[in-house]
């Protein structure tokens, strides 16, 4: 799904929780989340020169979402509560101690677990239909790539896509072998992990290398088709999943899907 849609699919979730709480005489508020713009990952390369050149890596974008939850009107409500009041809160919104445990065993090993209670429970159950069904085909929809990840970084389409790469980025002056190497120097490079806020002269100049760095980064990866062939490969692989694993895709998708429709009936968006 598209940034928008996932923003939707939120959108409709904090709207059914809202409904849910207050339905229960307990103040809930819908809080803004990052625009589609912003909400864009990185992924394992970066390949859009735009985005790059406005935001870098996007350590400014997370100092602004890490600033949007520390103002968040519900944690704040949260945190003035206390004793059974707090309690009950809580119960309201997450389920209380006999909530159901959802387990589910993940592909490459382990088992992931949640209890998903309260009006956080019901939202789900309203956009996705039965609450048990989604956590399952969801978490293994998020966890298939220890099934084809090593095979994918080791196919020579995907290499040889690197290597160029490499050789882009080294003529530029930045000598990283994957862009695993590049991130972890912009990580570095960064001054966001000192709280520094942005504007700041010392964050200014780390946040200038940053943007430097991915700007090199993405227009490497454009043009030796690194994040193209990446992309092209995720698909080709998971295409080729089989069994219980490519059911659970199949399932996934056609609940997603249905979930969008309810989300725009919730919204009142158009489709």
């Amino acid at each position: 799904m598209s940034a928008s849609e996932r923003a939707l699919l939120d959108r409709a979730d904090q709207l059914l929780v809202k409904r849910c709480m207050r339905g229960r005489g307990i103040p809930y508020w819908t809080v803004p989340r990052l625009s589609e713009e912003e909400s864009r990952g990185v992924g394992y390369v970066l390949d859009d020169v735009a985005w790059a050149r406005e935001h870098g890596y996007g350590s400014r974008l997370r100092y602004k979402e890490l600033a949007a939850k520390r103002s968040d009107p519900n944690l704040i409500h949260r945190n003035g509560l206390t004793g059974q009041r707090l309690i009950a809160y809580t119960e309201a919104l997450y389920g209380g101690p006999g909530t159901p445990t959802l387990s589910v065993r993940v592909p490459g090993g382990g088992t992931i677990s949640s209890q998903l209670g309260g009006c956080h429970g019901t939202a789900l159950e309203g956009l996705y239909g039965d609450r048990a069904t989604w956590f399952r085909v969801d978490k293994i929809a998020a966890n298939l790539t220890p099934l084809y990840g090593a095979e994918l970084r080791n196919d020579p389409r995907f290499t040889s896509a690197v290597t160029a790469w490499s050789r882009c980025m080294r003529s530029g002056g930045h000598p990283y072998p994957d862009p695993d190497a590049a991130h972890g120097a912009a990580v570095r490079a960064t001054a966001r992990d000192t709280g520094t806020a942005p504007g700041a002269a010392d964050e200014q100049r780390a946040f200038a290398a940053e943007v430097r760095l991915a700007v090199a980064e993405a227009t490497c990866a454009v043009k030796s088709g690194l994040g193209k062939t990446g992309r092209a490969l995720e698909t080709e692989y998971r295409n080729e999943l089989d069994g219980v694993y490519l059911d659970a895709l199949a399932e996934h998708d056609r609940i997603e899907r249905r979930a969008l429709a309810r989300a725009r009936d919730i919204t009142g968006a158009r489709p």
